[in-house]
Order: structure tokens, then C-alpha cells, then sequence
């Protein structure tokens, strides 16, 4: 009680508080997606198709690799390796009830573990700044936090974080699949939105300061 006393709503940034809604909705969405890389495969095959008589896999129980996202590692994840008849190595990537023929390699996978910490961070501190644009903290270190936009900064700089990661993970699966078109997906847009709507919140907070 002595706490709430100290609290004064007149303070409280409303519009700054939408704003980081909006951020923490999109940073949970990129979360859930499962279209942060998206592979548009050549009408032919070049694992699926001519060299189906070449691998020791059967090829029927693989899925198309036309996308890959956050949600593909929510759970945990296996790998396994196989040499063709040509002396060739293939990789076939298990999880969420769906095995990827030489798409997901373990870099790949540990890059999209960063990206699922980078993302759960900026929900993290999306949620405080919510929290703080309501109720602003009477004084000390966290009304200090709030006045110099720091949480929104630094989730402006976690988008950019998050930027380079998937363009790291972008060019692995390039390098793995060099006959397909391997481009950005809605994941990765939808985590600069919530960038955007840090940095819309910060302008608001430094207005209402």
C-alpha cells in the first residue's frame, strides 16, 4: 500500500503503453512463426528428385522444405547424417512431426535458438515498459529507466541483433540448398514492427517527460 500511494497516475504514458503493446504482440508472433526463412524449391528436386535412387533415405518420409521458423525449435530437435552412393553427405533434420532433407543444418539451428532468446528478451522488456508506462515508479532507478527510454533502446538495438542473426541464417540455408531461392520471411518483418513500435514509444515517452 505504502508503494501505491507514491504511484501518480497523472504521470502514466498511455500512448506509450499502446505502443509497446503492440510490441510485445509482435515480438510473440515472430515467436510463433514458423516462416522466418522461406525456400521457393525448383520444380525439380535436387535431393527429392533425380537422386532418390541414389540415397540409402527414404525420400516419401521427408517433407518439402519451403519454410523455417522459431516454431520449428520449440521443441527438441534431432539430427541425423547419411552418405548417398555417390559419397555425398546428407542431412535430415527432425522435429514438430516434420524431417527436412538437407535444409536445417545445427548452425541453422543454433542461430534460431539466438533468435528465440533475442525475442523472449524483447517481450521481456516490451512487459516492463507496459508495466511502467502505466504505473510509473515514483522515483529511483526504475523512474530513471523510464524518463531515458533505455528498455526501448535497447529493443531497438535487439532488432537489429535479430536483423543480422536471420540474414546469417538466411545464407546458411542458401549455402545448403544453392538451387533454391532462399529469401526473408513475415517472422522477421513482424520483429521489426515491434523495433518500430519501441522506438514510436520512445518518442512518446520523451514527449510526455
Amino acid at each position: 500500500m505504502t508503494w501505491w500511494s507514491k504511484v501518480d497516475l497523472s504521470e502514466s504514458n498511455f500512448y506509450g503503453a499502446f505502443f509497446h503493446v503492440l510490441s510485445l504482440l509482435m515480438a510473440v508472433c515472430a515467436l510463433l512463426s514458423s516462416e522466418w526463412i522461406l525456400i521457393d524449391e525448383p520444380a525439380l528436386n535436387s535431393t527429392a528428385g533425380s537422386d532418390d535412387t541414389e540415397l540409402f533415405f527414404d525420400v516419401s518420409q521427408s517433407d518439402h522444405c519451403t519454410n523455417i521458423g522459431c516454431r520449428d525449435f520449440w521443441r527438441p530437435a534431432r539430427f541425423g547424417g547419411f552418405l548417398d552412393r555417390k559419397g555425398r553427405t546428407h542431412i535430415a533434420f527432425h522435429s514438430n512431426d516434420r524431417v527436412l532433407l538437407d535444409c536445417v543444418t545445427p548452425m541453422v539451428a543454433n542461430l534460431f535458438y539466438v533468435l528465440i532468446a533475442l525475442c523472449f528478451i524483447i517481450t521481456l522488456t516490451s512487459s516492463l515498459s507496459l508495466i511502467m508506462n502505466l504505473l510509473p515508479p515514483p522515483n529511483g532507478f526504475l523512474q530513471w529507466l523510464r524518463r531515458n527510454t533505455v528498455f526501448e533502446m535497447c529493443n531497438m538495438l535487439l532488432t537489429l541483433c535479430v536483423c543480422v542473426v536471420a540474414l546469417i541464417a538466411q545464407c546458411e540455408v542458401a549455402r545448403v540448398r544453392p538451387h533454391c531461392d532462399v529469401s526473408l520471411g513475415g517472422g522477421v518483418f513482424m520483429v521489426c514492427l515491434a523495433g518500430m513500435m519501441s522506438f514510436f514509444a520512445a518518442t512518446s515517452t520523451l514527449r510526455h517527460s
